[in-house]
This record gives C-alpha cells, sequence and structure tokens, in this order.
C-alpha cells in the first residue's frame, strides 16, 4: 500500500514537471511571438479578399500579419500585428493591394524615413481600399452605353465627330507631332522659369496688398477725379469757346507773324546783343538790386535834420586802388579789344604791365601808413569794407576800430555813413 502511494506521488510529480514545462513552452513561445511587436487597427470601408493571416507589407516586404477582419456597421476593423524591431511612422497610411484579379491581397504601410514612430495600440486613420473589378466594369458598360445609339450617339454625332477628326489629323501626323514637341518645349521653358513666375506673382500680391492698404487714398482721388471730370464736363463750353477763340488768336498772331517777320527777326537780332550785356552785367544786377535797400537807408540815415543837408563823403572805387588804376591804363590792348594794332601794343607793354603792380605795391606800402585817411576814399582798399554787407545798421560795433561803430568813424572822419 506504501508502494502504491510513493507510485502516486511519483506520478503526480511527473505530471506537475510536464504542466510546467508546457507552461514555460508556451510562455516562452508568446514572449518570442509578441515580446517587441505592435498592434495596430484600422477601418476600411471593405475588405474584400483580405482575411486573417494576410501580409502587412512595406514596399512588397512582409512585416507583419493581419490578425482579425471584423465588420462594424457599414465599415470592417483589421487588427494588425507589426514584427519586433519594425519602425512604422506616426502619420502612416495603410492601403489595400491588389496583387492580381483572383490573389488574396495584403495591407501595405508606409515607410519610416524620420520623426515619431507609431505607439502600439494606435488607430492607422488613413486608409486606402481599391477599385474592384465589377466597379470598373460596370463603369466601362456605363461608358459604352453613353456614347453608344441610345445615348451620345443616338444621332451619329459621335460617328461625325470620329469621321472629321480623321479627316482633320489624315496626313496631319507629323504637324501634330511637331505641335506636341513644341507644347513640351514651351512647358520645360515655364518650369524652368518658375522661379520668375512665382516672384511676379509675388510682386503682384505686395502690390495688390499695398493698393488694399492705401484703399482709403485711392477712393480720395478717384472721389477727386470725378469731381474734376465733373467740374471739366460742365464747363465745356467755356472751354469750347476759349479754344475757338484761341484758335482765331493763333490765327491772328501767324497772320502778323508772317506780314512782319523781317522788322521781327530785326528785333530779335537786337535783342540778342542787349541779352547778351544782361547775361554779361548779371552779378552787378545782383549786387545793385541787393545793396539798393542798404543805399537808401544810407541816404536816410545821412540826413541832417538841423542843418537839412546830406552829411556824405565821396569815395571812388578807381582811386582806392591806384596799381589796379594805373596798370590798366598802360594795358592798351583793353581799350580796344580785338583790334590787332591795339593788341600788338598791348604784347609791346606787357613787361612793363606786369612789373606795374611790383611797383605800385612798394610805393604804397613804403608812403601810405594803415591810418591815414585821403579824400575821395584815396588808397582806402584796404582800410574799408569794399563790399558792404546788406542788412547792416550803424551802431554795430568794430573790433578794428576799438569798439566804436562804423557810422561815428565815418562822421568823426568827416563823412556819413555809407
Amino acid at each position: 500500500m506504501a508502494a502504491v502511494s510513493g507510485l502516486g506521488r511519483t506520478v503526480v510529480l511527473g505530471l506537475v514537471a510536464l504542466l510546467v514545462v508546457i507552461a514555460a513552452a508556451g510562455v516562452g513561445w508568446w514572449a518570442f511571438t509578441r515580446l517587441g511587436t505592435k498592434d495596430l487597427y484600422a477601418y476600411f470601408d471593405k475588405t474584400v479578399g483580405l482575411y486573417s493571416g494576410s501580409d502587412v507589407r512595406m514596399l512588397g516586404v512582409p512585416v507583419g500579419s493581419v490578425t482579425s477582419v471584423e465588420p462594424e456597421g457599414d465599415r470592417v476593423r483589421v487588427d494588425m500585428r507589426i514584427d519586433r524591431g519594425i519602425k512604422v511612422p506616426a502619420d502612416t497610411q495603410a492601403y489595400q493591394i491588389t496583387p492580381s484579379v483572383v490573389s488574396d491581397r495584403y495591407v501595405q504601410l508606409d515607410v519610416y524615413r524620420d520623426g515619431p514612430e507609431i505607439s502600439s495600440g494606435t488607430e492607422i486613420e488613413h486608409t486606402h481600399v481599391p477599385v474592384e473589378v465589377d466597379q470598373l466594369y460596370a463603369s466601362v458598360s456605363e461608358l459604352a452605353e453613353a456614347l453608344g445609339p441610345n445615348g451620345a450617339n443616338a444621332n451619329g454625332a459621335l460617328s461625325d465627330l470620329v469621321e472629321v477628326g480623321a479627316q482633320n489629323l489624315d496626313g496631319n501626323g507629323e504637324a501634330l507631332g511637331s505641335a506636341i514637341t513644341e507644347l513640351t518645349a514651351a512647358v520645360d521653358a515655364i518650369n524652368n522659369s518658375r522661379g520668375d513666375l512665382y516672384g511676379t506673382i509675388d510682386n503682384l500680391s505686395r502690390f495688390v496688398d499695398a493698393l488694399a492698404a492705401g484703399d482709403q487714398q485711392v477712393r480720395a482721388f478717384n472721389t477727386q477725379l470725378a469731381s474734376l471730370s465733373g467740374f471739366l464736363v460742365g464747363e465745356r463750353e467755356s472751354f469750347n469757346a476759349a479754344i475757338q477763340q484761341l484758335s482765331v488768336t493763333l490765327a491772328d498772331l501767324a497772320e502778323f507773324v508772317r506780314n512782319n517777320r523781317d522788322v521781327v527777326a530785326d528785333n530779335a537780332n537786337a535783342l540778342a546783343p542787349v541779352s547778351q550785356t544782361l547775361m554779361d552785367g548779371r552779378q552787378n544786377l545782383i549786387d545793385a538790386v541787393t545793396l539798393l535797400p542798404l543805399a537808401i537807408n544810407n541816404v536816410v540815415n545821412s540826413y541832417d535834420s538841423d542843418s537839412g543837408t546830406l552829411t556824405s563823403r565821396l569815395n571812388f572805387n578807381e582811386l582806392q586802388d591806384p596799381k589796379q588804376l594805373f596798370c590798366n591804363i598802360m594795358d592798351l590792348s583793353n581799350l580796344r579789344p580785338g583790334d590787332p594794332q591795339f593788341e600788338a601794343l598791348g604784347r609791346q607793354m606787357a613787361p612793363l604791365v606786369d612789373n606795374c603792380g611790383m611797383l605800385l605795391d612798394q610805393v604804397v606800402t613804403e608812403n601810405h601808413p594803415p591810418d591815414m585817411v585821403l579824400p575821395f576814399g584815396i588808397l582806402s582798399a584796404d582800410e574799408i569794407q569794399r563790399y558792404v554787407v546788406p542788412g547792416t545798421v550803424p551802431g554795430t560795433p568794430s573790433d578794428r576800430l576799438g569798439g566804436s561803430t562804423v557810422f561815428d568813424y565815418l562822421v568823426n572822419s568827416g563823412g556819413g555813413t555809407r
């Protein structure tokens, strides 16, 4: 009895050990087949020819299999298991691929390149199913019926189109081929110039944006232009009358010029020297216009109300710088410019004229002290203001005169303001 009991325990232990081995093998097999894999699912509109066990591929290479195909209302859920070590992009799409008309289909996934990966248990949102053969046949049948005698060709329109097309293309194959070639070249040119085309479109867009930003100014301009147009329309009779009168006046002027063209020509010829003279003396005119207000003011300031006289001092510009006066007189070529005889005399007198300035500078420097005041402005070129500054008034202190005014200096020296 004891022996039987020992044998039973041995059998039980053997069975337990066997069960443990089977369980370990099952766990190992599960770990081998499931560990590191991804379980994904997707919904398709239909799954004709797709079954549990069908391949899941990338670029035609199997990377997993379909684990179940379950209909859910108007769509079908397809569960897939991806082998371990296979990376699937997070935004992958699932396609049902039909290798041939009669073979089973498989699910095609996008290839992983970079970016995030899809996690296990995630739904593939974007799916695609192929067009079925019966749909193709139905579409071809509908097209044939639409083009047949009960459709577009009921009155022979399609037959006429084919015949006319055949007649037009007869003998024009080379021209048609050339046209297609030229069209291809044009498309290539447009493709090569797409940068310029896009730049033009971009600039046009900016221009439109600028117009939109300045819409108020454009509207205001249009309003003002409309007002101007309305004004011109309202005054068109006056404009017509003015233009008619102008035409009559121009006709009279043309007649007057034609009748007096000799006189007009003589006047124009005579006006040329006058214009040239004014042009040559424009600086003198500018100086005169600039200094005239000051001269009038000086005349007013030089009036002595007690004696009823004008107190003034005469300065002769020619005597202020004797060097310039005498040297110019000695230069005989200036007496009659352009005369050959005087120019010859001027060349003979050139050495004396050139040394005239140096000699007079020595005489003036040695015999004219700086504080000597001679009448009529003789030798006063270095002591007086050659060009009066417009706007100066009596009473302005002069640093050169030691704090006294120009007015006082002139009065004390026997003259008035200048």
